[in-house]
């Protein structure tokens, strides 16, 4: 991300500020999919422990990955972000 973006959104929304890059999360995870990709039935589970932010875990549910969770919170956040149970 660039630094001029991510100054703007500080002046927008002020500091401390949590942004996340979609297009590098994604980018990632196509990588690790790729890297594994001749292991069978392969399915990468984001655990929710590591961030919890909704939209997040919704970018993950549209990447088809499954979430890893601890609490009941979490499978319930899980759901929410529209994940099925089986993936949970």
């Amino acid at each position: 991300m660039e630094n001029q973006i991510l100054v703007s959104l500080v002046k927008k929304y002020g500091s401390p500020l949590y942004v996340y890059d979609a297009k590098k999360i994604t980018t990632q995870y196509n990588r690790i999919t790729k890297a594994f990709s001749t292991v069978k039935n392969l399915k990468l589970n984001y655990a929710v422990k590591a961030n919890s932010n909704i939209n997040i875990l919704k970018l993950f549910r549209k990447l088809n990955s499954g979430i890893d969770t601890v609490s009941i919170q979490e499978v319930q956040l899980g759901i929410k972000a529209g994940f099925s149970p089986k993936n949970i």
